[in-house]
């Protein structure tokens, strides 16, 4: 953790700047400004920054609730368009399909135009900021979030690849040749497991049949999720499955923009803190 030692009621810019990403980091989100000064509501933050700021996160997400923002940092600094730090928290947030319950972000050494923002521009990040993220989805949210294009696509390529990787020899052949749609997406989670659903249209069935999987995750790196024990179900209330040994381990890349410190999977609901890097537009 790192602790900062202002030498005046205005810390440097270079005591902003964003810290490498501590790999054995404890799971609970991260607090490595607590030596900070204490916030002040200067002019620029309660009338300028607060209210761009909002409007900003507004026109980013379809729906928020109960959105609460802390700007912390000397004038000096925000007078250059440097916010040292910004503390998010809302409640049933909806970005591009993603249902979130509940999400708190928290991101350090932000780059805004700040000179566009006094002639009454928009708010706009000048380089990429890391963002420390707690996220919270229930199990509806899951499968709310299934059916919006951006977690339906990750999960119509996981279960993609683990068919042609030979999950299910009797609905689909593994050799690629064969045609294959997935639909009707669906979740459930469970203490220490995700099932994952869609019905399976291919050109070797008459009908959509039931496709399910139940695995075990784990993260290594935070940039790859691993299945751990995965079961192939041969209906949605089966309590066993047929043990999927080959594919124990299989890894879904996540992306260089995306790192998972811990992924907590309870009943009906699933944690998941990390860290995200947002792009300027």
């Amino acid at each position: 953790m790192t602790h900062f030692q202002p030498q005046s009621s205005d810390p440097t810019t270079a005591d902003y700047e964003a810290p490498a990403l501590d790999p054995q980091a404890p799971a609970s989100l991260p607090d490595p400004d607590r030596n900070l000064p204490v916030p002040r509501q200067s002019h620029i933050i309660s009338t300028i920054l607060t209210p761009a700021l909002r409007l900003w996160l507004r026109s980013q997400v379809e729906h928020v609730d109960d959105l609460n923002l802390l700007i912390e940092g000397g004038d000096r600094q925000l007078l250059t368009g440097l916010i040292p730090r910004v503390t998010i928290s809302a409640r049933n947030v909806v970005y591009r399909g993603l249902y979130l319950e509940r999400i708190t972000l928290v991101g350090r050494g932000i780059k805004v135009n700040f000179r566009q923002i006094l002639r009454g521009k928009p708010l706009q990040l000048e380089r990429a900021v890391p963002v420390q993220a707690e996220v919270h989805l229930s199990q509806q949210d899951l499968n709310d979030s299934l059916q919006g294009p951006l977690l339906a696509g990750v999960v119509n390529d996981l279960l993609l690849n683990l068919l042609k990787a030979g999950a299910a020899p009797d609905l689909v052949t593994p050799d690629g040749k064969t045609p294959i749609l997935l639909d009707d997406f669906r979740a459930k989670v469970a203490p220490g497991l995700l099932t994952l659903g869609a019905a399976l249209v291919s050109s070797n069935q008459g009908s959509p049949v039931p496709f399910i999987i139940r695995t075990g995750l784990r993260t290594t790196n935070g940039q790859q999720l691993h299945l751990v024990n995965p079961e192939w179900l041969p209906t949605p209330k089966a309590k066993r499955g047929l043990a999927l040994h080959d594919l124990d381990g299989f890894a879904l890349e996540l992306g260089s923009d995306v790192e998972i410190q811990d992924l907590e999977l309870g009943d009906r609901h699933l944690v998941c803190r990390g860290k995200i890097n947002v792009l300027p537009e």
